[in-house]
């Protein structure tokens, strides 16, 4: 690992005590740093940062703690909870909601991030991907909800529940969302320069000698913007562990989870790839137009016929383009919003059932009423009941 240095190297170098240098690390105060086990890696290059233990602070910006592959993508939403001596904790918070990110240092210049978001966006995460002196492995995990990425070619591809895909820094992405406001994932982030060789020496420790991330992203990638693989069966099993870990081994099992994770990528080619898919801004743009449409309309119910006529968009083009976008078909989006919707109102109102029943679309008592028991378990009057008892 010639590119780090220890605590006593960096003390050496620079006539400091190594109980200074472990302050100095534990305040942010060097750039590049990585948390290994108990201990730094400290970047061979890097400067004696100045004494300054009365008038400068130590940094506190988010994208700096604990840093090595930036965090630029937090952007200014993010707000430090907790710090411990591998992982790294961040509320979330603007306009469009809420979330928290964990980040872990797995090994030099690896890191992992869980991701627990109920938001559209993350503020200013778009600037994470222009940086043009980045050489970055990305792997994205989605266990539930969305996420959208638009390309500058004006085509937007998609992640769902199940779903991974391998991508790299710098990145073509324009811009990037959450449709359903909702994501719960995994993200494994490879610095190239600083993870090559300790990736290496791990995996030949456990007889996998040749680990070669740069190839890896080289095969996959090659001159395209991401490689995706939808709801594979290794992919899971490998994932769930790293969602599932305990807490009282949960850096040992991250760690061992990123390398079975790295060396079943390796052994996979790009022909492979089982669910790329590209959909035009336009149409894209037209089923959230729809979605937007339906949803202060609740109380209508729209035929497809309609809905492909109003929005000037191919009926079996707005099915798939919908169910890329959101997840699921039109139907069953709308069902599941009036019954939330229908919930709401049966909690925090004491309007009729009757009447509940026409502001979400159904024409009588006992339609809405089965259809309510259907997804929810229970009848609405006793959904009210157990909610009154609740509060």
């Amino acid at each position: 690992m010639s590119e780090y240095m220890s605590v006593r190297e960096a003390a050496e170098k620079w006539g400091l005590s190594e109980r200074r240098v472990h302050k100095l690390c534990k305040d942010g105060r060097i750039a590049g740093l990585i948390r290994f086990g108990r201990s730094w890696g400290i970047p061979g290059g890097a400067e004696k940062p100045s004494d300054g233990r009365r008038n400068a602070p130590a940094d506190t910006n988010p994208a700096n703690i604990n840093s090595g592959a930036k965090h630029d993508w937090l952007g200014p939403d993010a707000k430090l909870l907790v710090r411990s001596s591998s992982c790294a904790v961040y509320q979330l918070e603007n306009e469009t909601g809420n979330g928290i990110a964990s980040i872990y240092d797995v090994f030099p210049g690896v890191k992992l991030i869980y991701s627990d978001l109920h938001l559209s966006r993350i503020t200013g995460n778009d600037n994470f991907y222009v940086s043009s002196d980045t050489n970055v492995l990305v792997i994205n995990h989605c266990r539930e909800g969305r996420f959208e990425c638009e390309f500058p070619w004006g085509e937007y591809g998609y992640l769902g529940g199940g779903d991974l895909v391998v991508s790299a820094l710098p990145s073509p992405v324009k811009s990037s969302a959450y449709p359903l406001a909702h994501y719960h994932g995994v993200t494994v982030v490879a610095d190239l320069p600083h993870a090559v060789n300790p990736l290496r020496e791990i995996s030949a420790l456990l007889g996998a000698d040749g680990l070669d991330v740069p190839e890896i992203k080289e095969r996959l990638l090659g001159r395209r913007p991401y490689f995706l693989i939808r709801g594979s069966e290794e992919v899971s099993h490998i994932l769930s562990e790293i969602y599932n870990a305990p807490d009282a081994r949960k850096e040992s099992y991250i760690r061992l989870k990123v390398v079975e994770l790295l060396l079943f990528l390796s052994i996979l080619r790009p022909e492979e790839e089982n669910g790329r898919k590209y959909f035009y801004k336009t149409r894209v743009n037209a089923v959230k137009a729809m979605r937007d449409y339906m949803t202060a309309r609740p109380e209508r119910q729209f035929t497809l016929k309609e809905l492909s006529e109003r929005f000037n968009i191919p009926l079996t083009a707005m099915k798939s383009c919908f169910k890329s976008v959101f997840g699921t078909t039109i139907h069953a989006y709308m069902r599941d919003y009036r019954m939330q919707m229908a919930s709401a109102l049966l909690r925090d109102t004491d309007a009729p059932i009757a009447e509940i029943a026409a502001k979400v679309g159904y024409d009588s008592h006992a339609q809405f009423s089965s259809a309510f028991k259907s997804a929810m378990g229970m009848a609405p009057s006793d959904y009210r009941k157990v909610s009154v008892q609740n509060k």
